[in-house]
């Protein structure tokens, strides 16, 4: 006998349920305590799940799970304000959001077998991003026939702002605080913190720097403006690490 799970945990708003077409065993959509605005879920697979944190705002947002064994984890506190696509292909992906981050336009995507999309905590991003593991289709050696354009891992580490129009490829890594550029193309790793990366392909263009979601109109010291130690300090090579040993 075939089992749908659709399970929310509590249910503490009077907005009507999500839409939902699920198909499998085993498949279990948790979520507690948020706002769920124009959102749909769309599962083919088993033994999948989508665990959505307390007081999370999601607007006009769609769950596309395609496969067995994937999972997508969404910290407290996240918003997406505007639209969002959050797609898993295959089997064994994985796409995780930090706690306190935002969106206003992304489609996220982690596609190919054991693949991972992680977002660290207090990341900003902006509208009309593309954030892709994998190619969704193969190239091949012509003298070989071997495929060379396999998925790999996507790590954003913590507090990054990431600015419209922009494409992450598989294999980007950025750690934290740093700031993306409108429009930049990111396809390698960039080990270094406080940093903004731009251009097409990205490459750093200033460092040493921190940035703030609210607007400084007054010249004032970095110590006034961060009276309280950064507590998301996590670098993006120790996330990739537990990626690759969950992996």
């Amino acid at each position: 006998m075939r089992k749908i799970s659709f399970i929310p945990l509590k249910s503490q708003t009077t907005q009507p349920l999500p839409r939902k077409s699920v198909e499998g065993f085993n498949n279990n959509i948790l979520y507690d305590d948020c706002e769920l605005n124009n959102v749909s879920f769309n599962i083919i697979g088993d033994h999948n799940l989508i665990l959505i944190h307390p007081g999370c705002q999601l607007n006009n947002v769609s769950f596309h799970i395609y496969g067995n064994n994937h999972r997508v984890i969404i910290g407290a506190n996240c918003a997406f304000n505007e639209r969002g696509s959050i797609w898993c292909e295959d089997r064994d992906c994985m796409i995780s959001i930090g706690q306190d981050s935002t969106f206003e336009g992304v489609h996220l995507s982690a596609t190919e077998p054991g693949s991972k999309l992680l977002i660290g905590q207090d990341c900003m991003f902006s509208y009309d991003i593309d954030v892709r593991t994998g190619d969704s289709h193969s190239l091949l050696c012509q003298r070989t026939g071997q495929r060379t354009n396999f998925a790999k891992n996507i790590v954003f580490g913590n507090h990054i702002w990431v600015a419209s129009h922009c494409i992450f490829t598989k294999g980007t890594s950025i750690a934290d605080n740093s700031v993306v550029g409108t429009g930049s193309l990111i396809n390698g790793q960039f080990e270094q913190t406080n940093v903004v990366l731009a251009g097409r392909p990205a490459k750093i263009i200033k460092k040493n720097i921190q940035w703030l979601r609210e607007r400084v109109y007054e010249r004032q010291s970095i110590a006034s403006i961060f009276e309280e130690p950064q507590t998301h300090q996590s670098s993006v090579i120790a996330a990739m690490d537990v990626a690759s040993k969950t992996g």
